[in-house]
């Protein structure tokens, strides 16, 4: 699998307020995301307690667009994630090219994977660790899940991503850093995050690489 990187009569009446609350949208926000002065990534996103929805946009030649949404689960996992991949803008009653579309599913330790692409559809069983996070570069929402995730397990100093980019699983560290940050290395990269008390993530860099992540 290559996602293409960038480097439900009166019981119902009574369910549905508790329904709409449940979808209501409780965080959303946008990742502006910099390479020394440059603007290279914007990402808007949405979370509800069951759902995170984000689209990453990279400003490259292509004007790739990542759009994905994703299933939350009460211990802070994403079972289930769908990416569309799209190319150019929506312009003069035309949409963006749609190059790729892709699910995974997450099970215990596996992530099966549907992509459909320039080769069809494709589907493809990857070994993986069980509740990994879902890896997008330049994501920064996913990143903040992996807080959250980290979070959700009592004295964790690690959690796993599946990178959607290749369907490999690495395995970060996670430090704190002062009283409202924390480090997050996964193998030689290290990412900074300044973090709330409630695991969002309000920016971040990457200094070896000179990326800088506002929240906004």
């Amino acid at each position: 699998m290559t996602i293409r990187p960038i480097s439900l009569a009166c019981s119902l009446t009574l369910a549905a307020p508790a329904l709409l609350r449940a979808q209501a949208v409780s965080d959303s926000g946008t990742f502006v995301v910099r390479h020394a002065q440059d603007t290279v990534a914007t990402e808007q996103f949405s979370r509800t307690d069951t759902k995170l929805d984000g689209t990453l946009t990279i400003r490259n030649a292509k004007a790739t667009s990542q759009r994905w949404s994703a299933v939350v689960a009460p211990d802070a996992t994403l079972p289930l994630i769908e990416v569309t991949v799209r190319e150019g803008s929506d312009s003069s009653g035309k949409s963006a090219r749609v190059v790729q579309r892709a699910r995974v599913i997450f099970k215990e330790d596996s992530a099966a994977v549907d992509a459909l692409g320039g080769e069809g559809l494709q589907t493809r069983l990857f070994a993986t660790v069980r509740g990994a996070v879902p890896y997008l570069n330049l994501s920064f929402a996913l990143l903040e899940q992996a807080v959250r995730r980290a979070r959700a397990t009592p004295q964790a100093t690690e959690v796993a991503f599946f990178n959607l980019g290749g369907g490999q699983t690495v395995t970060a560290r996670l430090a704190p850093l002062g009283t409202d940050s924390l480090t997050l290395d996964i193998g030689t990269v290290q990412f900074r995050l300044r973090v709330d008390p409630a695991g969002r993530v309000l920016g971040g860099r990457i200094p070896a690489q000179g990326v800088v992540a506002d929240r906004r």
